[in-house]
């Protein structure tokens, strides 16, 4: 008793040190957020969790389906064994343990000890703490809450691990082998494979106390484990699917955090799984199953069935996840299906030969040992190349300098910003924006609901915790009760106010006037308790909507590292670092490798229609960004040219068309509505003479943006039909905000041939051939078919 006790203390001590050693890089280390970012990015649970079940059940094979690899595999089959971690089978043989009764309570009971042991270890940890900070009866309570949650999550782990090789260790007091005892009258007896002194019947003394051991341990774990993780499931469901994450499911997130909220207890169908082909396919034929090839059928047949399960729900968040799990039982299913030829090829080598094929059953045994090597090599090539994906990833750094920015903070904060949002319209996006920031700029601290927020009660003063308020602006934003409060609270910390417009109505979206219009209609509160001083709407509206303007959210690519990179700037701007050098900031912010100016190599004519308002204007802009790569305003005239497709197309005396040939086709709610059909016509006749069309669709409403499906009504129908098929090219959208628009005009350029001016010159010379190829086609018509006139192509 007194070496268990020892031994207790000692692991308790160890465990602690360990964890505060864990603690200690956590608070100091440098690399902690960047490893943080690589985590996120690579997603190291998931993964874990596939591999060390898939070896969990492969490592059964020899046990549970009597499938006896070729004795020079041996160290392979060791090497299964060590994944599967049955631990008291690793260290001790079961004859030096003692009676079979024994051994079962050890393997039984060993996870319990664990467990007990890992709280001590954290109840050691938080009593460190809570007296080294001097005994403070607030933090004695939080460090209580915070222990039992991180006990929480330790049980689970410990269970999650530990139940398949467990429920495997208890069913050896079921699992009986037949031997004849008398070849004249063929009487068996079955006697118990992990101690053959015991004979599997009723009337054997030991066998009914070793049958009470068993059915205990079924009912705790296989019964109650799966059980205990589907209530703690049904219990924080409703938390994890508001995405408002409660302290309870983040002590339980091992169990969810993979899999998307709808599918939230996909775990508990993955456990079911794996215990029943490691532990309790053993109740077929259980005499001799492991001898005969029924349960090998079964199992294959399950892993089919979950196999094509997985495929149709696709319960993972992550595709290389969900790819690596239908790898995984792809090859287990095959894994047993190979199991059965073993079988075989042990029986008779003259069935191998003529019912298989192999020589003997060492080729079959071969095939499995390469079967869950590949497993393996799989999922440590996945792992690697999201790794130097997450390393490699771009990040944002200083124009001026191209050092990553300093993410200094106040010293009364422990945020960066704090985001509010509509929990029914801008979800999404906030989860998002806060996402890609923390990518982009490693070690930011934004609040966010679904990892901060413990306490509803609390927002006032989180909002006080952070150094600047981000709002995310979308329909209802100001009609929420804990937005208004946000805001009241930002107000009342002078918090500045960094606002993020939401404008698309399809993404719950709305326009300036109409959040303007709600703000004015719901932040009318006489006192708001978090703000006494609040001088009504109009000083809402101030520091809202005029203070600064507001940051447009696009989703789209390049486009949405502006929207990021406009948020994280002003973030900056207000930090303690920035603020006394602005000078720093006033080039702004770049990422690596994010696509630069383009400009043209040759001449380049670009022809637009008088009819197609505002085009000449949008060809201008496209001239003027194209200079950014050359040296001066008079090599883009010579460069570029201008010119009416009218006169250029249709002119009796027009100037020959020189250099590369493009008509710019700005598109809103009146490109083809002009009364003489000009546009259309036009378009149908460049594109007769190869011309390439460069599409420009408008965003702004102001301007007459519409949604793109409004094209299809007022475009004539022979644009949209063969040979033309106007709007197989795609139209760039080009929209008002300048960071916006910047990228607009060059992804115009690109579709017109431009090349990046940091292009050598191979590479600009084989781009514009590749664009020429992909982009110019001239549009044939069979000899004699007449030309479809506008008036018919009107829808």
């Amino acid at each position: 008793m007194a070496a268990v006790v020892v031994a207790v203390a000692g692991m308790a001590l160890l465990l602690y040190c360990v964890l505060a050693r864990i603690e200690a890089c956590g608070r100091f280390g440098r690399n902690k957020r960047r490893l943080a970012r690589i985590e996120s990015q690579v997603g190291f649970q998931p993964k874990f969790k596939i591999v060390v079940s898939f070896y969990q059940v492969a490592g059964t094979l020899g046990p549970v389906y009597g499938v006896r690899l070729h004795e020079d595999f041996t160290r392979w089959t060791d090497f299964m064994d060590a994944i599967s971690l049955d631990l008291i089978g690793l260290t001790y043989p079961g004859a030096c343990i003692g009676s079979m009764g024994d051994r079962l309570l050890l393997a039984g009971l060993w996870p319990l000890a664990a467990m007990i042991l890992g709280g001590a270890a954290l109840a050691c940890y938080a009593f460190v703490e809570w007296h080294r900070s001097g005994r403070a009866d607030g933090l004695r309570r939080d460090l209580v809450r915070a222990t039992l949650r991180r006990l929480l999550y330790w049980a689970i782990l410990v269970a999650y691990l530990a139940l398949p090789s467990v429920s495997r260790s208890i069913f050896r007091a079921k699992q009986c082998e037949s031997y004849d005892i008398n070849d004249f009258t063929g009487e068996r007896r079955s006697y118990l494979v992990a101690d053959l002194d015991v004979l599997c019947s009723a009337d054997d003394e030991e066998y009914r106390g070793l049958d009470a051991y068993f059915w205990a341990f079924f009912a705790l774990w296989p019964v109650l484990v799966p059980l205990a993780f589907l209530v703690l499931l049904l219990w924080i469901r409703r938390a994890v699917r508001a995405q408002r994450i409660s302290p309870l499911a983040r002590a339980s997130r091992f169990l969810w955090r993979d899999y998307d909220p709808a599918l939230l207890f996909w775990e508990v169908i993955d456990l079911g799984r794996k215990l029943f082909l490691a532990s309790l396919v053993l109740f077929i034929q259980t005499n001799d199953g492991s001898s005969k090839l029924l349960r090998l059928l079964v199992a294959s047949v399950v892993s089919g069935l979950y196999l094509a399960a997985l495929a149709l729900a696709r319960p993972f968040k992550r595709a290389d996840d969900l790819y690596l799990a239908g790898t995984a039982n792809l090859l287990l299913m095959c894994c047993f299906v190979l199991g059965v030829v073993v079988q075989l090829c042990e029986s008779d080598d003259d069935m191998c030969k003529a019912l298989v094929g192999f020589e003997s059953a060492r080729g079959a045994s071969a095939f499995v040992v390469a079967l869950t090597a590949a497993m393996l090599a799989a999922s440590l090539l996945i792992i690697v190349l999201r790794i130097a994906s997450a390393v490699r990833a771009p990040t944002i750094r200083l124009a001026s300098s191209g050092r990553r920015p300093a993410l200094e903070l106040s010293p009364e904060c422990h945020f960066h910003g704090f985001i509010s949002h509509a929990w029914g319209t801008g979800q999404d996006q906030t989860h998002t924006i806060v996402r890609r920031l923390q990518l982009l700029l490693p070690g930011v601290r934004i609040w966010l609901d679904v990892d901060s927020l413990d306490d509803v009660g609390m927002l006032e003063e989180s909002v006080a915790d952070a150094m600047t308020f981000l709002l995310f602006m979308s329909a209802g934003f100001f009609k929420s009760y804990n937005c208004r409060r946000e805001l009241y609270a930002a107000l009342a910390s002078n918090r500045p106010f960094i606002p993020i417009h939401e404008a698309d109505p399809a993404k719950g979206g709305a326009s300036i006037a109409a959040l303007k219009a709600e703000c004015r209609e719901n932040c009318v509160e006489a006192a708001p308790p978090a703000y006494p001083s609040y001088g009504g709407p109009e000083e809402m509206l101030a520091r809202v909507f005029e203070e600064a303007e507001p940051i447009v959210w696009v989703r789209v690519n390049a486009f949405q590292l502006e929207s990021l990179k406009a948020v994280a700037l002003r973030m900056l701007l207000h930090s303690p670092y920035y603020a006394s050098r602005p000078a720093e900031l006033e080039a702004g912010l770049m990422v690596p490798r994010q696509p630069g100016p383009y400009a043209f190599i040759g001449p380049v004519t670009i022809l637009v229609c008088r009819g197609n308002k505002s085009a000449v204007g949008v060809a201008g802009e496209v001239v003027t960004a194209a200079g950014e790569g050359h040296g001066s305003a008079e090599t883009n005239a010579e460069m570029v040219v201008i010119r009416d497709a009218e006169e250029a197309l249709e002119g009796a005396n027009a100037a020959p068309l020189s250099g590369h040939v493009v008509l710019l086709l700005y598109l809103n709610d009146k490109t083809f509505l002009d009364a003489s059909g000009a546009v259309a016509r036009l378009v149908q006749a460049a594109m007769d003479r190869g011309i390439a069309i460069a599409p420009v669709h408008e965003q702004d409403p102001a301007s007459g943006g519409v949604p793109f499906r409004a094209f299809f009504q007022q475009t004539p129908q022979v644009l949209q039909q063969p040979p033309y098929e106007l709007y197989d090219t795609l139209a760039v959208p080009l929209y008002p905000s300048v960071e916006h628009r910047k990228v607009s005009l060059r992804l115009v350029l690109r579709s017109m041939g431009a090349v990046p001016c940091d292009a050598g010159l191979l590479r600009r010379q084989w781009q514009l051939l590749r664009h020429h190829m992909a982009v110019v086609r001239p549009v044939r018509r069979r000899p004699g078919e007449p030309r479809e006139s506008q008036a018919d192509g009107q829808p």
